[in-house]
């Protein structure tokens, strides 16, 4: 596929940080090219520390990266923008805003006038379940609603990508669940195109049309599996053979890169306690 029929092409993306007190450089992700059609419902798959929140920071313009580009619609992104909405796991709500006017915050920026913010704000309510809980503040909200709040406010400013970093991680799993089907709802209502981040594997096999495994530090597309499962036949797609056959699947490729994963995570503790042990050392004079 062509990058000019590409919603979102990520093309070499790579990212490395600078080392305090050092001249060397961490590689977080490593040539990334991956490209989005319009209205395609993608998710990304690694294991901790891949840099999938680094990535999503990239595509919104929060970082820029160290090589390569990303292209929205085929022009490059430069920093943060409306066309981009962005879900993170923590709701990040004002928490002085009702549910309602939280929605309204992106319209404000937008410059719709206050009669045409609400309207709307109305309608994405009633999109996300919550007709008649837009006058309540975030703390006297559940969290599966004030994840549904966040998730009408990046969707009202309509934007042409819906970034989702994890959003629901921190719930519980009748919830999460229960969270999953309303935004395959809300995906077929709206025609979006999402790229939805996780580590769940049943998660990326439920919500994806097509699932990137990346591998551990640093992070590399390993795979994209194409998930042909059909979903609308009312049966719990989770019990079928095709979701086991595509979990299974998935795991294979992760589970070396899980393994890699944790042998980094101890390698970087035992340097980081050595280091420590080294200042600590007391000074004879």
């Amino acid at each position: 596929m062509s990058t000019t029929t590409a919603k979102l092409a990520l093309n070499g993306v790579g990212k490395q940080f600078s080392i305090r007190g050092s001249d060397e450089k961490f590689t977080a992700l490593d040539d990334i090219t991956l490209e989005l059609r319009e209205g395609e419902f993608l998710v990304l798959v690694g294991p901790s520390g891949s840099g999938k929140s680094t990535l999503l920071d990239l595509l919104g313009g929060l970082s820029k990266p160290s090589s390569g580009q990303i292209l929205l619609d085929g022009a490059p992104i430069t920093g943060p923008g409306l066309d981009r909405g962005i879900v993170f796991q923590q709701y990040a709500l004002l928490p002085w805003r009702t549910a309602r006017t939280n929605i309204e915050f992106g319209l404000e920026a937008k410059g719709l006038r206050r009669k045409a913010r609400r309207e709307l704000a109305n309608e994405y309510l009633e999109l996300v379940g919550l007709t008649g809980f837009g006058d309540r503040y975030p703390h006297e909200l559940s969290g599966g609603m004030k994840q549904r709040v966040a998730i009408a406010r990046s969707l009202a400013f309509d934007p042409e990508v819906l970034l989702m970093d994890e959003p629901f991680a921190a719930l519980d799993a009748q919830t999460r669940e229960s969270l999953q089907d309303e935004l395959l709802r809300i995906w077929r209502a709206t025609g979006k195109t999402i790229l939805f981040i996780t580590h769940g594997i049943d998660e990326a096999v439920y919500l994806g049309q097509r699932v990137a495994v990346l591998t551990s530090r640093p992070g590399r597309v390993k795979a994209v599996i194409d998930v042909d499962i059909e979903r609308d036949t009312g049966e719990d797609i989770r019990s079928t053979e095709a979701f086991r056959s595509y979990r299974h699947e998935i795991w294979s490729l992760l589970q070396s890169e899980v393994q890699r994963a944790q042998g980094q995570e101890r390698e970087s503790l035992t340097e980081s306690t050595a280091a420590e042990s080294r200042t600590e050392r007391p000074i004879h004079v």
